[in-house]
């Protein structure tokens, strides 16, 4: 999978950018197929705001998460993508 990574209105640190490649990494576990992803952070009036892009076959999901804090952010756009592709699993096989 090629991650992708953007920082907006702030610099990240290495060690934000590999503590988000490796969230991101634990979504190959429910959808191995994934080809491309975009993580971009910002921060705009105290507040981070994750946002996920992901390129499937014949599909491209995205989420968008904003809290206080740029770690809590990121984990829950995983989490929500991992909800996302899940549905979007499910949905496949009944065809």
């Amino acid at each position: 999978m090629n991650i992708e990574f953007t920082a907006r209105h702030f610099h990240a640190p290495d060690s934000l950018k590999i503590y988000a490649q490796d969230e991101i990494q634990k979504l190959e576990r429910y959808f191995p197929g994934i080809i491309q992803c975009q993580v971009i952070l910002s921060h705009e009036n105290n507040q981070y705001t994750t946002e996920i892009n992901l390129s499937i076959p014949k599909r491209k999901l995205n989420v968008k998460e904003t809290t206080g804090n740029v770690t809590k952010s990121i984990d829950r756009a995983v989490s929500k993508m991992a909800g996302r592709i899940s549905k979007f699993k499910g949905k496949r096989n009944r065809i």
